[in-house]
């Protein structure tokens, strides 16, 4: 409640300082779903394409006894499987890429191209996983090695791997900080993690600001942290620092400059130099440049916004839960162009009627001049929805 008259004290600040002229998000027709990946009915962490959009990988939990990670499925084929049979991976036959013992709650999970390794933090272990999947002749994926596994901070939410696949960063929301872990290779294949620094986000310990990372992304020598509880988003710095003088003392990978966002941030995507963060209490986005670090708009979208991406393109999408709204709830997708000069809104609807439909997570699947808007819907257990992307941001304008 606490956190809702805040952000409502914030909306006030901003018309009194003058920004109520920035773009008001336009109401578009509502969107209804072309498809679904139905994941057979387990819970559904995250999910994320390959770069080249044929694969879609997917965190699934089950039970009490395992999380498994699986290629989901062909995006051309929303019904094709890949993997081979595991006992207790509750989707096509027993068709798994990977399973981990333990309930280990994945919120996130990453995939590095070069390395075709999957990156999944447990939650609830304290423990960042590291997985090679494999290739057949015709580039379907046959397994994944066991997984490899490394102990990082309390609580690892989210992870960002860099391109070579040698050094990921996980956020650890119950410890408030940030793990920088090397990933050592044995040939082509990881073969163990190693803890080289522990960033704390709230360095000054006689006055704690607890913050709680929620989302991290790389770009070049940094990386760059939403922090949910203190609305913030905070560089690292030098994150590409040599392993063995990290160790010394002779460099540091450290904490650098914090800029405001809106109310209780969420997750972050990035178009070029420019971020754009989901304000999950403000139902707003922010928009930052990142050389340097400062805050440079923010503007309205949909009720309660959770999941944001963009599509390498022009535009930045948001699905927004709509849970805030009492008297009448409704999911939405708000799509921004890049230059904050024109926002649509739209309502989403699930694919059966009636259907719970709750949006997170999301992704966008360029398929030459058509869009599709993925989103994973945490109201229905073991779904993804998909939709076609409105005719004005199949284009840039």
């Amino acid at each position: 409640m606490s956190y809702r008259i805040l952000s409502v004290t914030v909306g006030l600040m901003l018309v009194l300082f003058g920004l109520s002229d920035l773009p008001k998000a336009q109401e578009q027709q509502v969107l209804n779903p072309i498809g679904k990946l139905d994941l057979g009915g387990s819970k559904v962490n995250g999910f994320l394409f390959t770069a080249d959009g044929k694969l879609i990988f997917a965190s699934v939990s089950v039970g009490r006894e395992s999380s498994v990670f699986l290629v989901g499925a062909s995006t051309a084929d929303v019904k094709k499987f890949y993997g081979k049979k595991i006992r207790g991976c509750p989707v096509a036959g027993e068709i798994c890429l990977v399973q981990i013992r333990g309930n280990i709650n994945p919120q996130d999970l990453a995939y590095n191209e070069a390395k075709k390794v999957l990156f999944i933090p447990g939650y609830d272990d304290d423990t960042l996983y590291f997985s090679q999947v494999v290739f057949d002749k015709e580039g379907n994926p046959t397994e994944a090695r066991a997984a490899k596994k490394v102990s990082v901070g309390a609580g690892p939410r989210a992870v960002a791997v860099n391109a070579e696949g040698t050094r990921a960063l996980t956020v650890n929301e119950r410890e408030h900080t940030i793990s920088v872990v090397d990933i050592l290779y044995k040939g082509d294949a990881p073969d163990k993690g190693e803890v080289i620094a522990t960033i704390k986000l709230d360095p000054v310990e006689e006055a704690p600001t607890y913050p709680s990372p929620a989302d991290i992304v790389i770009k070049g020598d940094k990386a760059f942290v939403v922090n949910t509880d203190t609305w913030k988003v905070c560089e690292i710095k030098n994150i590409n620092a040599e392993s063995e003088k990290v160790k010394k003392g002779e460099e540091k990978i450290e904490l650098g400059a914090c800029v405001d966002t809106g109310a209780y941030p969420r997750a972050i995507a990035m178009l070029g130099d420019t971020a754009y963060v989901i304000n999950s209490l403000g139902d707003s986005i922010s928009q930052l440049s990142l050389e340097p670090l400062a805050s440079k708009a923010e503007v309205p979208v949909g009720d309660a916004p959770r999941g944001i991406t963009t599509d390498n393109q022009c535009w930045v999408v948001v699905t927004n839960t709509g849970v805030d709204n009492a008297e009448q709830p409704q999911a939405s997708l708000s799509f921004i162009h890049q230059g904050l000069e024109r926002i649509i809104t739209a309502p989403i609807t699930p694919l059966e009627l009636g259907d719970p439909i709750v949006p997170t997570q999301v992704q966008v699947l360029v398929k030459g001049n058509a869009k599709e808007v993925w989103v994973l819907n945490i109201g229905a257990r073991g779904e993804i929805l998909i939709y076609s992307a409105p005719e004005a941001v199949k284009t840039c304008p």
